[in-house]
């Protein structure tokens, strides 16, 4: 690129960082596993849900969620892609809503 045509702005701006800062990855487990320790209270839920879905369902649509929240009548589920957005709207609305005691359930995609 011709240095007369870089201007400075926001991309040259100065950031200060922690000291020994460090991103770490971390390998994505099922959603069981996950609320195990992060949500015990929506475990009774999730247990019904697989029971109302089936082992092989609920592996393919509910543990690739990467996070669910209930509050009340509302449950908001974030799902891993648009298609798998679809698949859970598609085939497992009334499970979830059954499972969790919802009547107001929304899923959005993750990006």
């Amino acid at each position: 690129m011709r240095p007369d045509l870089v201007v400075p702005g926001e991309n040259e701006e100065n950031f200060v960082a922690a000291r020994d800062t460090r991103v770490v990855t971390v390998p994505f487990s099922p959603i069981e596993k996950r609320f195990a320790k992060e949500k015990p209270q929506l475990m009774p839920g999730l247990k019904m849900l697989r029971e109302e879905l089936g082992d092989a369902e609920f592996d393919r649509l509910i543990n690739r969620i990467h996070n669910i929240n209930v509050s009340g009548e509302r449950c908001l589920i974030v799902a891993e892609s648009e298609l798998h957005r679809t698949f859970i709207l598609r085939d497992a609305i009334p499970a979830i809503s059954k499972a969790f005691n919802v009547s107001n359930i929304r899923v959005v995609t993750q990006g």
